[in-house]
């Protein structure tokens, strides 16, 4: 079911009563009338005044799926929230199911939008279609880069991805050279290229730190399914591992709740998700979704017009990456038994050390998804 976040009806039945009363045009909106109502008292002769002009803040949409992840989708919703408090942008949001989501672009073409986001390397196809049709609205793209049939990129879509695979093998270093028993686990939530771009970077990172690792890995095959990841999870710590790395929306809830419940630890995933399971989160592998949707809203107010770009964020933009370099916290220095906390200081320096290799070049990261 779309849940689209609207006024009340008792703020477009104050519209009706004042245009009614004022003979006022049938085009005025909703903040008019809340104008109207707030500002001013009824009985005041403003009220019959003329409507105020529309607000002049870029019209903008996004398609999430659902929210309350603590992760990828509530990232994304962060984003267009700074934009709604920073940018002067007349915002709107829905929370689809998949199957509503082509629907969803439409009504938001309807209502006349001029920049539509949706996240998520599923939605290239409704997107694409979208964006051809309607050259003059700005679309955007998390996780994909959509081009025309002969293969050039979109005049009116900004496509925003990531490279995973860095910051998944910076996370990965960490836990090689946490571990106790020389063998890490990870838990993905959909089997598909995009987090397998994920476990290869941990598993790389993981065998950079100690060449002996061992490795534990199952998918769920489910975004929402925290039973699942539990039960992966218990498995892979039950043939040794005590450190598990989730990459699958809020099943990775139960990956996390495994570890804490059997005394083992747990990277998390796109968002800072440490304070999930304090003294047994590590670290998470940020994915900045939150600053990309951000970025290119403010790039399409600025510009004035449709953009193209592929905007790709990495260890060298610190798009992705460990909480520590990211965002600068490590509540697990704090919160982690003493003998792996007092590690924290000087192993977020030897990170430092593996990112500068990554940006240069010396360590190269394997991306699956890459073409060749």
């Amino acid at each position: 079911m779309i849940t689209n976040k609207k006024k009340s009806s008792l703020i477009l039945l104050s519209l009706m009563l004042v245009l009614s009363a004022c003979g006022g045009s049938d085009t005025a909106t909703e903040e008019v009338a809340e104008v109207v109502v707030e500002e001013e008292s009824l009985d005041s002769p403003a009220t019959t005044a003329a409507p105020a002009a529309e607000p002049d803040g870029l019209k903008v949409g996004i398609v999430l799926g659902a929210l309350g992840d603590l992760s990828f989708m509530d990232s994304a919703k962060r984003g267009y929230d700074k934009a709604v408090a920073d940018l002067g942008i007349q915002g709107d949001y829905v929370e689809t199911e998949p199957s509503e989501r082509a629907a969803a672009i439409q009504n938001f073409l309807a209502d006349g939008k001029e920049m539509i986001i949706t996240v998520g390397f599923s939605e290239a196809e409704i997107t694409k279609e979208a964006a051809v049709a309607n050259p003059d609205v700005q679309f955007a793209i998390v996780d994909m880069v959509i081009t025309a049939d002969n293969g050039d990129l979109l005049p009116n879509v900004s496509n925003l991805i990531f490279k995973e695979h860095e910051g998944s093998f910076e996370v990965g270093y960490i836990a090689g050279k946490l571990s106790k028993t020389g063998h890490v686990a990870f838990m993905g939530g959909m089997d598909v290229p995009i987090i397998r771009k994920f476990q290869t970077g941990w598993e790389e990172g993981a065998r950079y730190a100690n060449p002996d690792i061992k490795l534990c890995d199952g998918y769920a095959g489910s975004w929402g399914d925290p039973a699942k990841g539990k039960e992966i999870a218990l498995s892979c710590f039950e043939q040794g591992a005590d450190i598990i790395f989730a990459a699958g929306g809020s099943t990775g809830n139960g990956a996390y709740e495994a570890a804490a419940e059997t005394g083992n630890f747990a990277v998390g995933v796109d968002s800072n998700q440490d304070f999930m399971q304090p003294g047994t989160m590590i670290t998470s592998m940020m994915k900045n979704v939150d600053f990309a949707v951000y970025s290119a809203i403010k790039n399409r107010t600025e510009a004035g017009m449709v953009v193209s770009e592929i905007a790709s964020y990495g260890s060298a933009e610190n798009g992705v990456g460990p909480t520590w370099l990211v965002d600068g916290s490590s509540l697990f220095a704090d919160e982690g038994p003493a003998d792996m906390a007092a590690q924290v200081a000087a192993l977020t320096e030897e990170v430092k050390e593996v990112r500068a290799k990554i940006v240069s070049g010396e360590i190269v990261v394997t991306d699956v998804t890459a073409g060749g």
